[in-house]
């Protein structure tokens, strides 16, 4: 039975469509702190949460320190506010991973099943995710420090892990978008070992049907 590791999806957002401009902030701005000087960025927080229920389809390179060249996926990926995120990976196999706030679900072709219950006392990498897809500030703020920069219309929001759990798995995701689309995330455990998500053809505002919620989500 083999499972892709729920490395990101992260995280995914993960989240919205692909933008056409290429270029973004190349380094993390400063800290955001609130009261001091989120107000400038609470807008595109507020837009990004107010998107709706999101299909995008995706390609994700995975560099892993013992390889010189990324092991490519590629899949869709689902995202609901109150049902959560779903991956579904097609290529290189076909795979399900579920995040919500029950935890973790893996299920492969054969329709093998393997979950993981969410722990608020030590959160995992996939666990704070979902604050990261639904660009809740205040959660977010919880788990990590913000540093966040801009260049016109392109951006750049860099989360750096809080706690010493979280900081054993990743050094940090940064996300990047252009207007109110995201359109690329990583995450970074270390400089050798990475996960890159680049976001291509997206919906905003879906609504999942009956038939899609149980095929694709728990």
């Amino acid at each position: 039975m083999r499972y892709h590791l729920p490395v990101l999806a992260l995280l995914s957002a993960l989240v919205v469509a692909a933008a056409a401009r290429a270029v973004v902030p190349g380094a993390a701005g400063p800290e955001i702190v609130v009261g001091e000087n989120d107000a400038a960025w609470r807008p595109l927080f507020a837009a990004l949460a107010g998107q709706g229920g999101v299909h995008s389809t995706f390609s994700e390179n995975r560099w892993f320190s013992v390889k010189k060249t990324p092991v490519v996926l590629h899949g869709e990926l689902r995202h609901s506010a109150t049902r959560g995120l779903s991956l579904r990976y097609t290529q290189p196999e076909e795979q399900l991973m579920v995040v919500d706030d029950k935890g973790l679900l893996l299920r492969n072709a054969e329709g093998r099943t393997r979950t993981m219950t969410a722990d608020p006392r030590a959160p995992r990498i996939d666990a704070a995710l979902l604050p990261v897809l639904r660009f809740d500030l205040p959660a977010l703020l919880q788990l990590f420090t913000l540093h966040a920069a801009r260049d016109g219309e392109d951006w750049r929001l860099d989360f750096r892990p809080r706690t010493p759990e979280l900081a054993r798995h990743l050094s940090v995701i940064a996300v990047e978008g252009t207007g109110e689309r995201v359109r690329r995330l990583e995450f970074r455990r270390s400089a050798k070992q990475r996960v890159e998500v680049l976001i291509e053809e997206t919906q905003t505002g879906v609504a999942f049907s009956a038939e899609e919620e149980k095929r694709y989500f728990r």
